[in-house]
C-alpha cells in the first residue's frame, strides 16, 4: 500500500506542476498575442480613430453615437483653475450629464479638432493623450478653448469605450 501512496503522490505532484504550468502558459501566451507588433498598431489607430469620431459626433449632435462610445461608467473631469477667491477645483461630468446637455442645445460645438494623439496601451485599458482644439458655446457663452486632454479607454466584451476625460 505504501508504494500505492508513493506513486500516487508522485502522479499527483505530475498532475499539479501541469496544472500550474498551465495556469502561468494561458495567460503568458494571451498577453503575447495581445502585445505584438501588429495587434498594438491595429489598437492604437483604432482608438485614434474612435477618438476623432467621439469628437466629431458631438459636433454633429448624434446623441446615440456620442454615447455609444462611452461606458456607462464614464466620467469628464475638467480643472476649474484658481481664482483671486477661489482654489482649483475639478468639476466632473457624468455620461448622462454630458448628453443631456448636448440634446438640450446648452452645450454645442460648431468644431472640435484632436492633434498629436499619442495611445498608451496597458493590456486591455489605453490612455489617448493629445491637444484639442473646440469652437462652441455653453448657456450660450463661448466654450472655445485650446488645450490638452487625456482620456481613457477600457475595452470591455471586445470593444473599446471610453470610460474617463480629464481636461487639465
Amino acid at each position: 500500500m505504501a508504494e500505492f501512496w508513493n506513486n500516487t503522490g508522485s502522479m499527483n505532484r505530475i498532475i499539479v506542476s501541469i496544472v500550474i504550468a498551465l495556469c502561468f502558459a494561458a495567460p503568458a501566451t494571451r498577453a503575447t498575442a495581445e502585445s505584438s507588433p501588429a495587434a498594438k498598431q491595429t489598437d492604437e489607430i483604432l482608438l485614434m480613430a474612435r477618438a476623432r469620431a467621439w469628437a466629431q459626433s458631438s459636433v454633429d449632435r448624434d446623441i446615440a453615437l456620442f454615447r455609444s462610445f462611452m461606458a456607462d461608467d464614464y466620467v469628464e473631469l475638467i480643472l476649474q483653475p484658481a481664482t483671486a477667491t477661489q482654489k482649483a477645483t475639478w468639476v466632473s461630468t457624468t455620461k448622462d450629464g454630458w448628453t443631456d446637455l448636448l440634446r438640450s442645445g446648452h452645450e454645442q460645438y460648431e468644431s472640435v479638432e484632436l492633434r498629436n494623439l499619442k495611445v498608451y496601451l496597458h493590456g486591455d485599458v489605453a490612455t489617448v493623450s493629445g491637444e484639442y482644439s473646440q469652437k462652441g458655446s455653453k448657456n450660450g457663452a463661448d466654450n472655445s478653448y485650446d488645450g490638452f486632454e487625456v482620456d481613457t479607454w477600457a475595452r470591455r466584451s471586445g470593444t473599446w469605450l471610453l470610460i474617463s476625460s480629464t481636461f487639465p
